[in-house]
């Protein structure tokens, strides 16, 4: 899930506002029962954890917006409450539906917990966009114009009145999210063509945020500007410490990254108090690199590329990383690091266009070194 770049100031205070009028204050309303059933988990239409009996996990499906045809999408929900009240952690996987890895990671964090032994709440969506899903596709088709391609981390906290996918998101901010939430984790992969290494994106100003990056046994750390429109960054707007975790690539379960994403969700409800269990691995332990920009080097031809790098090995600026052929085996290309730093996304798609994917750097500014850089007072 490579991040956009960073929007003007102007656009910036206008979706924090946004953000912080729609998530502010309590839950409006009670849980709302629909009435119907699905796969035998009842369906809801909004969420109040205070409603919950404690000492139980809670299986939904959440209605979402309406299909092209009529009917409504559901988004499979599950809430273990503790006996005992305490902070409430919000556990996201699969806005993104070519990203699986992170379903696998929140399915083991929801089914390994003890409500009876808990104190707080653990909600845990497995499976955000579910069109994407269906298709294994990062992005999800709406029904205009013969169909268009919505990218649903780039639509939070959403509109009420907006496109399919913009409704989704809006609904499950103020319909799932809204009052029940203290903290989140978003989990996602690099999308389909590419390979990410361990890695986090955080929100530099937020410290509670960076705090609980840095709970994760990742490789890569980025003190992020901000990205509008991701559903991270409107939690944070919003008040409520958040981050992205990135574990590895698309379309697959891979135990050990899995297991990274799983970890993190542990050690994050040890440091709320929720569970009572040792710390796991954190990035201490890993010895993370913390950057704070990207540097992504992009096919300036098509043909063959072959990467010379591996993920989070240390580059320096003008290395070789990457080389380009054409269907004679010509070498049309070579491509040298821009800069000096980490590998933290590789192209996996060996036939390559114009713009394409090849490498992209987590690099660390040398203002940073110089004081220039407002972390919220963390230092990388």
């Amino acid at each position: 899930m490579e991040q956009p770049r960073t929007e003007t100031a102007m656009m910036i205070r206008a979706f924090s506002g946004l953000t912080v009028a729609l998530l502010a204050g309590a839950a409006s309303a009670a849980t709302v029962f629909t009435g119907d059933t699905i796969q035998g988990s009842p369906v809801i239409s909004q969420l109040d954890v205070a409603d919950l009996a404690p000492g139980k996990v809670h299986r939904f499906m959440f209605r979402s917006a309406e299909t092209s045809i009529g009917q409504y999408w559901y988004v499979p929900v599950m809430v273990a409450k503790g006996a005992k009240p305490g902070k409430r952690v919000l556990l996201v996987a699969g806005v993104h539906g070519d990203e699986l890895n992170p379903i696998a990671a929140v399915q083991q964090t929801m089914t390994s917990l003890d409500p009876a032994r808990m104190s707080g709440t653990v909600i845990g969506i497995m499976g955000a966009s579910t069109p994407g899903l269906q298709g294994i596709t990062r992005t999800w088709m709406i029904n205009d114009l013969g169909g268009a391609q919505i990218n649903p981390n780039r639509t939070w906290p959403g509109l009420e009145e907006g496109n399919t996918v913009e409704r989704h998101s809006w609904l499950i901010t103020n319909k799932l999210i809204k009052g029940n939430v203290d903290g989140a984790v978003d989990h996602h992969t690099g999308g389909t063509g590419t390979d990410f290494a361990k890695f986090i994106f955080v929100y530099a100003n937020s410290p509670e945020a960076v705090a609980l990056a840095k709970l994760f046994p990742t490789d890569q750390i980025m003190l992020d500007p901000g990205y509008p429109g991701t559903m991270e960054y409107s939690l944070v707007m919003a008040g409520i410490p958040a981050m992205t975790t990135e574990l590895g690539g698309a379309r697959g379960f891979v135990p050990d990254l899995v297991k990274m994403g799983a970890d993190g969700n542990s050690n994050v409800l040890v440091h709320y108090g929720i569970i009572d269990a040792p710390m796991r691995r954190t990035a201490t332990d890993t010895g993370a690199f913390i950057g704070d920009d990207l540097e992504s080097v992009k096919a300036v031809t098509g043909g063959y590329a072959t990467v010379l790098v591996e993920l989070n090995e240390a580059v320096t600026k003008g290395q070789k990383i990457a080389v380009q052929r054409n269907s004679f085996g010509d070498v049309v290309q070579e491509y040298l690091a821009p800069a000096d730093g980490r590998v933290a996304i590789i192209g996996t798609d060996s036939a390559t266009e114009r713009g394409g994917t090849i490498v992209t750097l987590l690099v660390k500014r040398d203002s940073c070194d110089n004081g220039a850089c407002d972390y919220g007072g963390i230092e990388p």
